[in-house]
């Protein structure tokens, strides 16, 4: 009984004063410090523990981490969608000035064009605009916003920025009705520039084509040959290109050459064009607006086939 109740009162280290137990650790604290500063184990135990802690902080700082990128990520798409947005709006304006920007200067190129079309006998001019088109085979028309109130005259000369488009055919108050040279019943006096030769250049009903009916098969002329007006009729001056020579063949059976012009004006996609008035004292200028008005409304081509026979 004596034994097993000193076995039962033996003092353990959890019941030492806090003066032992202080002691205690201190002695462990420096046998340890002894050894680490001595054979550097201490540090081999830290570095195994920062090992196996690893796994540990990056599993613990996982979620966080995943959670910023997470936040980022959507933030960085929608800074890019609204972004490309902007871009996208940036690109849509800069596209309608880029086509202000080409159609103004289309606009100036038509405009300069039409002024260095000008004859020189003419003493002013105005720009007119095309609001209508009939360009069928049997009428090759415009319909323009000018008219008799701004000044305007039957049988009119009308030019585009290349060359001859028409004649005035019909005035109203305050629209006009141009008769083109590709227009059947149009004729023009023209002149070959490099042989002199003079005819009438007829219209086809077709926007590309002129005839030249009355040539006759000894006449100087030949493809690539410029067509300009000659002045004679009293309608146009002398000089505004008509077209060029395309076609000129000659059958030895027949007395008169066949021969066709591509005409020198846009006549199908003209939208501006010019109106002429001529200086009077000019002594190549046209017939005055007086006579003009007093001539037939549309002035009929009537191409001879064959020379008239002699009686």
């Amino acid at each position: 009984m004596a034994l097993g109740g000193g076995a039962m009162n033996r003092p353990s280290a959890r019941d030492l004063a806090p003066g032992p137990r202080c002691f205690v650790f201190a002695m462990l604290s420096l046998a340890l410090m002894y050894f680490d500063q001595r054979d550097g184990w201490g540090e081999r135990i830290r570095y195994g523990l920062a090992a196996v802690a690893y796994p540990i902080q990056v599993t613990i700082g996982s979620p966080g981490r995943m959670w910023a990128a997470t936040r980022e990520y959507f933030r960085s798409r929608s800074e890019l969608r609204e972004e490309n947005r902007h871009l996208r709006e940036q690109g849509r304006e800069l596209a309608l000035r880029a086509m202000r920007l080409e159609a103004l200067e289309a606009e100036n190129l038509r405009l300069r064009g039409l002024h260095e079309a000008l004859p020189p006998l003419v003493e002013r001019s105005r720009i007119v605009n095309v609001v209508n088109a009939d360009l069928g085979r049997l009428r090759q028309r415009l319909i323009i916003d000018a008219g008799e109130n701004d000044g305007l005259y039957r049988s009119q000369a009308v030019i585009d920025a290349r060359g001859l488009m028409g004649q005035l055919a019909r005035v109203g108050p305050w629209s006009g009705e141009v008769m083109l040279i590709t227009d059947p019943e149009a004729a023009v006096p023209v002149e070959v520039v490099r042989s002199g030769v003079r005819s009438i250049a007829v219209g086809t009903g077709a926007a590309d084509e002129l005839e030249l009916p009355l040539l006759p098969a000894t006449a100087d002329l030949r493809a690539g040959d410029l067509l300009v007006t000659s002045g004679l009729g009293g309608v146009f001056p002398p000089g505004i290109p008509v077209g060029t020579v395309t076609e000129s063949r000659r059958d030895p059976d027949e007395l008169l050459a066949v021969v066709r012009a591509r005409p020198a004006a846009a006549i199908d996609s003209s939208r501006q064009l010019m109106m002429l008035w001529f200086s009077r004292s000019h002594p190549s200028a046209p017939a005055s607006p007086e006579v003009l008005g007093a001539l037939p409304e549309a002035p009929v081509a009537q191409p001879v086939t064959r020379p008239p026979e002699a009686h």
